[in-house]
């Protein structure tokens, strides 16, 4: 592109711009702009002033950069290398579009003749980097009263081979509704990143929370979030039967003894001095209720007297059931087994009574029917010698 001034005014003035370009037309923040240009100013140098100069403007038309002033007459070529550091960027947009400009400048001394323009101009875009999270270690779900460590690290994914982002500040909070649980920055390590360590208790709420890293009013990168769920549940209370006996003979005490444990940061926990609720139901009638407590090791003893839960000899099967009815953070526990009671011996007594029952009928039966026939005979031989007599007489 070629000025001109007024023939008139300033006859020995030209410019001609040649080139203009720039590298790229999309920047990331933090990197290097790099310009090129080429043109030819021609002017007198007695009585005359004129230069050349990049400027870079904003969408306002504001200078935000600009090169050195060139007033070499005759043919010239000049590179700038641009950080975007230098131009002194509000952080907290993520993108800017900005010009660059070749700017000429003339002025005839002794006159009021001056002139300045824009000969070619370039568009470019100006952008944040992106920044990408990994967890290692990290679980959606959690028992409360458990620990959780694990390590969130962030690179730039925006170039080869995702560099690390060392000594890089992280807000990391944790957020149970609109309510917030825990919050602290952290700094990057030499490999990008951050060790967390979570107590259930303390840092978590039973139920849904969220886990937000956030990284904000960074010059090279954008504002972003990365939210993850965890899901805190409360821990499964395991009652294992050591020794039940679920055929009881007539008068035996119902006996059993059980052990009560969790597991919590993969120990074992016994369930010491806590409650738990036995019922026997009989037909689905409650037949008995009692509390028990456990021992400082999680073991409890039951013993159960036959008198103590009502039953009949005709239906002897039973449901017994244990109810544990959980704590702030172990969850309901129920367990129902079945016994009965063993009928055996009342079978056989009355089955003896039964039979001696019988053999005593049958014996009555048979006595009476001798003595009936002896008492008819008796009968019959009287009759005899009584009409004997009277037909003698």
């Amino acid at each position: 592109m070629e000025l001109l001034s007024l023939i008139n005014l300033a006859n020995a003035f030209n410019c001609n711009l040649i080139v203009l370009n720039a590298d790229q037309t999309e920047y990331y923040f933090n990197e290097d702009i790099k310009i090129n240009a080429s043109w030819e100013l021609y002017y007198n140098t007695l009585n005359e002033i004129a230069y050349t100069q990049i400027h870079i403007t904003d969408k306002f038309d504001q200078i935000i950069w600009n090169s050195s002033k060139y007033n070499q007459v005759g043919a010239y070529e000049k590179n700038w290398i641009v950080n975007t550091h230098e131009l002194n960027l509000d952080s907290n947009n993520c993108s800017y579009v900005l010009y660059i400009n070749f700017f000429v400048f003339y002025f005839q001394i002794d006159t009021t003749n001056t002139m300045c323009t824009y000969l070619e101009t370039l568009e470019i875009e100006i952008i944040k980097r992106n920044i990408s999270c990994e967890l290692t270690g990290f679980k959606d779900r959690i028992i409360l009263g458990e620990n959780l460590s694990f390590i969130a690290k962030f690179y730039d994914n925006t170039v080869e081979d995702n560099q690390n982002l060392i000594n890089f500040t992280v807000h990391f909070n944790i957020k149970y509704d609109d309510l917030i649980l825990f919050q602290s920055n952290y700094t990057t390590n030499s490999s990008g990143a951050i060790c967390i360590n979570l107590l259930s208790l303390s840092n978590l709420k039973l139920g849904m929370n969220l886990l937000i890293f956030s990284i904000k009013n960074n010059m090279v990168y954008n504002d972003t979030k990365f939210v993850y769920e965890i899901l805190t549940e409360k821990n499964d209370l395991i009652i294992d039967i050591i020794t039940f006996n679920n055929n009881l003979k007539d008068n035996e005490d119902l006996e059993m003894k059980l052990y009560c444990y969790y597991y919590i940061n993969h120990s074992v926990k016994p369930l010491v001095d806590y409650i738990l609720l036995i019922k026997i139901f009989n037909n689905m009638t409650l037949t008995f209720v009692n509390e028990y407590k456990t021992d400082e090791y999680g073991f409890l003893t039951v013993l159960i007297s036959q008198d103590s839960f009502k039953y009949n000899q005709t239906d002897q099967d039973f449901n017994l059931s244990i109810f544990f009815n959980g704590t702030a953070f172990l969850d309901n526990r129920t367990i129902i087994l079945s016994f009965n009671l063993n009928n055996e011996i009342y079978s056989k007594v009355q089955n003896t009574l039964q039979i001696r029952l019988l053999s005593f009928t049958t014996i009555l039966i048979i006595s009476l029917i001798l003595i009936s026939y002896v008492i008819i005979n008796k009968k019959s031989k009287s009759e005899k010698l009584l009409t004997e007599l009277i037909i003698r007489y």
